[in-house]
């Protein structure tokens, strides 16, 4: 049964080892890597030990021959693949304007609750609403997209924000550790991210009074509200050399000291303080969860003897070149002596004169003096190959495959990924790369996406588009392909399925279409060209019911109008082509008539 203090005796012994390693020649650099004074300033200021020192970390990942794989492979398929963005709503999908509706239902709800909407307003939109709202939020959402892709176009000094994520995350999985510095504008906006390297930062502990933060929650689809909240907060700091940089946790609104790390109420008393010092930037924290630490922990150190014990076979083989100790050949005399001047003569001939293609057929003429005289006196001179005695090939290589086996198992890696391409056909690779996929990256992507929807995307107000990562297309392209091709063609699929299921294939946004055609399936369409009631007509206002309603009272007020007018001049036609019959009749015949009526 283990005990505390076990545990804690090999938890002290690990570091003990991971500390004295000695991984080859360094050079001391303290612009880029500090040496010997960042422990006491960091002790002197208060930080918190990290578990695991990160800078060693560092080195056994640059020095190993199983690590750096790995990290490569996660920072590749993870972060190396580009981004997009997907809408809160599609507009232009099925469903649109009950998504609207409902948003607009929920924004009416938590209005109500906090006794701001107006009175008499029903908390249902009606259908004019709902169409005149998802019109003017389209518009919204057309120009917010384009902010965001501008603003992360732009948003690192140097390379590309997956240029930044490819950095961070060589950093998490190296140390545990990642970090982002955020750079705000004068209107207290985000405007760039810096990558800074997490082996020159420390935590400072919590502060012990809690600091009122103003968050930014989502109540609908497509709208936020801010809710205020007391958390403790947490402060860094990071040191290079002899400079001391202090930061705060993303998201705090207090003003500290960039130079001391004290709070100050505001600006003007930080200035008075010291004129030379400033207000310290934020802070966004990635980490590899520990149990045990506010830092992080690398998922390896679990294989750190097998890293350590890799390390010094590839040491004992490279030192095999220059100390080994069996010769190649050994000159034997028997039954006599060399001559004093013959031993150096050898070693100078075999030297200088046993190499290159000239030297190919040269003799050497060995001279040995005889002990004795007769035929017993006969000196015997032989040349015998050493070969067999010696190393032939690297030792230790089953202990060294077991060490970088336990490696890739602790990243979760399949060989292939890992740059090792023996006995693997199509169908074991495929199967290896949608484990992978499946299991560790897409689940990788998906906590970055959220902590940037959640932090970033949130602080800056985006309410119509959530960050997706782009992922790998593990699957055959060409063998895709057919199966849409298939689906579409026998109606199983919808033109506009297959059009978002190729944008896959060809990691690309294909453009909407709006027309109705492309929403049914093909072989209805076909159906009804052949029969000619086929209605193939672009619809570009389509899901403005408003302006269509009004466009079809229009229409019926006009056909109305005209329908009078046709009838008014049909009846002045009437009486003007219509004759009138005469018929003469005399007066005394007509006199008659009145006669025989009133008798």
């Amino acid at each position: 049964m283990t005990v505390p203090a076990e545990v804690h005796q090999a938890e002290e012994r690990l570091q003990a080892i991971l500390k004295a390693v000695v991984v080859g020649a360094r050079v001391d650099e303290p612009a880029s890597r500090p040496g010997g004074e960042e422990s006491v300033a960091f002790s002197e200021a208060g930080a918190l030990q990290p578990p695991y020192e990160p800078e060693a970390l560092c080195l056994l990942v640059e020095h190993s021959n199983s690590l750096r794989q790995n990290v490569d492979a996660y920072a590749t398929n993870i972060d190396g693949f580009g981004f997009r963005f997907e809408p809160a709503i599609d507009f232009d999908g099925e469903g649109a304007q009950e998504k609207v509706a409902d948003a607009m239902a929920l924004e009416r709800l938590a209005a109500r609750d906090a006794g701001t909407l107006p009175s008499g307003t029903p908390l249902r939109p009606t259908d004019e609403e709902v169409a005149a709202h998802a019109e003017e939020v389209r518009q919204q959402a057309r120009v917010e997209k384009a902010r965001l892709e501008s603003f992360f176009d732009f948003c690192c000094f140097e390379g590309s924000f997956v240029e930044l994520r490819r950095r961070t995350r060589h950093d998490l999985e190296v140390t545990g550790n990642a970090y982002w510095e955020v750079l705000r504008d004068g209107k207290g906006d985000i405007a760039r991210f810096v990558y800074v390297p997490s082996y020159t930062v420390r935590l400072l502990p919590l502060d012990k009074e809690a600091v009122e933060v103003r968050e930014r929650v989502r109540i609908s689809a497509v709208s936020f509200d801010t809710v205020t909240t007391r958390r403790r907060l947490r402060r860094y700091i990071q040191v290079q050399g002899s400079e001391r940089v202090y930061f705060k946790s993303f998201g705090d609104s207090r003003v500290i000291s960039r130079l001391t790390g004290r709070a100050f109420p505001d600006v003007a008393s930080l200035k008075v303080a010291d004129a030379s010092d400033g207000p310290a930037t934020e802070l966004i924290h990635f980490a590899i969860h520990s149990p045990r630490s506010p830092y992080g922990i690398p998922r390896w150190v679990g294989t750190l003897l097998s890293v350590l014990g890799s390390r010094q076979m590839e040491e004992v083989n490279y030192l095999y070149f220059s100390n080994k100790s069996v010769p190649p050949l050994a000159l034997l005399v028997s039954g006599g002596r060399l001559s004093d001047a013959s031993v150096p003569r050898i070693e100078r001939f075999i030297e200088e004169n046993l190499k290159g293609k000239a030297n190919f057929h040269k003799i050497l003429i060995l001279e040995a003096d005889g002990v004795g005289t007769g035929d017993g006196g006969r000196a015997k001179i032989e040349l015998r190959p050493l070969t067999d005695a010696q190393q032939q090939d690297a030792l230790f290589q089953q202990y060294d495959q077991r060490n970088i086996d336990k490696v890739g198992s602790a990243f979760r890696l399949p060989p292939l990924l890992r740059g090792d391409g023996r006995d693997f056909n199509r169908s074991v690779a495929e199967a290896q790369l949608r484990f992978a996929e499946d299991q560790v990256f897409q689940p990788e992507r998906d906590e970055f996406d959220f902590l940037l929807n959640r932090k970033v995307l949130a602080d800056m107000g985006v309410r119509f588009w959530k960050f997706r990562s782009q992922t790998t297309a593990t699957r055959d392209p060409e063998r895709m392909t057919q199966m849409v091709e298939r689906l579409v063609r026998v109606g199983v699929l919808t033109p506009e399925e297959g059009r978002h299921l190729a944008g896959d294939i060809f990691h690309r946004e294909f453009r909407k279409i709006a027309d109705d055609w492309v929403k049914r399936p093909i072989t209805l369409t076909l159906a009804g060209i052949q029969s000619g009631s086929s209605d193939l007509t672009p619809q570009k206002d389509k899901g403005a019911l408003l302006g269509e309603a009004k466009r079809l009272l229009g229409l019926r007020e006009e056909l109305r109008a005209e329908e009078e007018r046709l009838a008014q001049g049909r009846l002045a036609l009437a009486r003007r082509y219509v004759d009138t019959e005469h018929v003469p009749v005399p007066h005394e015949e007509f006199d008659t008539w009145f006669s025989a009526r009133e008798s």
